[in-house]
């Protein structure tokens, strides 16, 4: 058991060990003959590799296939699997070596791979070395016969490609689906539309109801028109593939948006197409989502609302879905105040703990002077919200009510962290330092914040007036006037009372 004692070894380290045994193991030879004790340990550690690596405890595996490779460095499964692990550490060249002695120790078990990676280092003539002595083992061996077609095809050897098919053909006899596309390909490949075309309306004549074939026969023709501006065959061939049973959804709502167009379908049009397909899939919410995105397109608030509504029947607890008809609610002119609120109430009952609908909830109380019931649901969306924007945004809110509720302390704890994720927020600047201001606070530390929101919108009526009161609690009215003139200057015929009470108290301060 002391070898699972090192086997928590990092990985690094094992690594760093398996250049020192790979050279020690250069003492035996493939040919030399285990003993039995050797066979002993190294059956021991390929199972305990294999369970390991079956188990995702790969660092395991790899130190134990590196005490196997030290016992016996051509023993087909340990070079296979360490390949594996040299592979995804240092690349297919490195793999390479070993995947060689595996397949030269075990043929019929390791070609493959060794094949494969052959051919994709750039051995191309070991790769097909491979090939042919499998092939001369079992010409009927069909996996062999599809990796050669695969590299003759990779090589723009299409003739040779197609006669390898027609030997899969043979040894199958009637053509698989799969065996129709790839003879289907290679012709077009070669620029035998035509023969490719009949492949395919063969297939169709022996399998009429295969859907699978039809729609993409009807794909290729499509596509064909499109390219040779066909309009009246495309449209035609788009109906069909519409009304189509053999064609998915995800595939029809495709072909609209890259046909449509093209055919100068109007928006009525495409709209006809879309509710034809959410009434061939009324449960599907992939359908009415294409609808709400053409009534959007088209700036249908109202008819978006009706199909947005209908969804969030089939799916009542998807926030952004409520989100949209909130929105559309409050842009529909037929829609009451009262109606979007009770809206919004219904959300926060049904999704209690997303803080956006908490957020939402939370507006409402507020607006209807409920500050009380405005904290407790803010209180809890913040439990809830991780997300900065979303947490920034109410812990905003939360810091004023609590100011407005002269609960300071609370209101500058908001503050702050908004400031941690914002130091540049604004509005929360301002009201910090105004709150500080009206409050006997730290002035010099809200002159600080009313300086900076001066700094980045010096032409805020509302953050000059406070930066000018700020001034003239430390008795620097002069300073104070120049800012509060600014502050009336920028608002214009909307002055506030606050900046016109202002202004008069610092003139009247100044000409004692």
């Amino acid at each position: 058991m002391r070898v699972y004692r090192a086997i928590g070894l990092v990985l690094v380290v094992l690594l760093g060990m398996s250049s020192t045994l790979s050279a020690k193991c250069k003492a035996k030879t493939p040919a030399q003959e285990l003993t039995e004790q050797e066979q002993m340990r190294l059956d021991y550690y390929l199972y305990a590799a294999l369970q390991a690596s079956e188990f995702n405890r790969h660092a395991e595996a790899f130190f134990l296939l590196e005490l196997c490779y030290e016992i016996d460095p051509s023993n087909p499964t340990v070079c296979s699997m360490r390949g594996s692990y040299i592979m995804s550490l240092y690349g297919k060249g490195k793999a390479l070596p070993l995947l060689r002695t595996a397949y030269e120790g075990s043929p019929k078990d390791y070609w493959y791979r060794y094949a494969v990676t052959a051919y994709e280092t750039g051995q191309k003539k070991d790769a097909m070395d491979v090939l042919k002595a499998m092939e001369k083992s079992d010409p009927r061996d069909i996996d062999v016969l599809e990796l050669h077609e695969m590299i003759l095809r990779k090589e723009m050897k299409h003739k040779q490609a197609l006669a390898i098919r027609d030997k899969i053909d043979k040894l199958t006899g009637e053509p698989t689906v799969y065996s129709v596309i790839t003879r289907y390909e290679l012709l077009d490949e070669m620029g035998a539309t035509a023969k490719a075309m009949q492949v395919l309306d063969d297939y169709l004549e022996r399998n009429p109801n295969d859907g699978r074939m039809r729609a993409m026969r009807s794909d290729i023709r499509m596509n064909e028109a499109f390219l040779s501006k066909d309009r009246a065959t495309v449209q035609m061939l788009l109906k069909e593939q519409l009304q189509s049973a053999d064609v998915t959804l995800s595939t029809k709502l495709k072909k609209i948006k890259q046909y449509c167009g093209w055919l100068c379908y109007e928006a009525e049009m495409i709209k006809a197409l879309l509710l034809d397909l959410r009434d061939q899939y009324p449960y599907e919410l992939q359908a009415y989502q294409a609808l709400l995105d053409h009534e959007l397109e088209q700036d249908n608030p109202h008819a978006a609302l009706e199909v947005a509504r209908t969804m969030l029947t089939m799916n009542p607890t998807d926030s952004q879905l409520r989100e949209t008809v909130a929105d559309l609610m409050r842009d529909d002119e037929s829609v009451t105040p009262e109606q979007t609120g009770a809206f919004i109430d219904e959300s926060y009952t049904i999704l209690p703990d997303d803080p956006k609908w908490g957020y939402f909830k939370a507006l409402r109380c507020w607006q209807r002077e409920d500050y009380d019931s405005t904290l407790l649901v803010l209180e809890h969306a913040l439990q809830h919200a991780e997300e900065p924007t979303v947490r920034l945004t109410i812990l905003v809110l939360y810091g004023d009510i609590q100011g407005q509720m002269k609960n300071y302390d609370k209101a500058f704890a908001a503050y702050d962290e908004v400031l941690k994720l914002a130091p540049d927020h604004l509005s929360v600047l301002n009201n910090y330092a105004w709150t500080l201001a009206i409050t006997g606070g730290d002035l010099k530390k809200a002159e600080k914040m009313s300086q900076r929101t001066i700094q980045k919108e010096g032409n805020n009526p509302t953050y000059l007036d406070t930066y000018a009161w700020i001034l003239h609690l430390q008795g620097q009215d002069t300073l104070a006037l120049f800012y509060i003139r600014k502050a009336m200057e920028y608002a214009g015929d909307k002055k506030d009372p606050t900046i016109v009470e202002h202004f008069e108290e610092i003139n009247k301060t100044l000409n004692r």
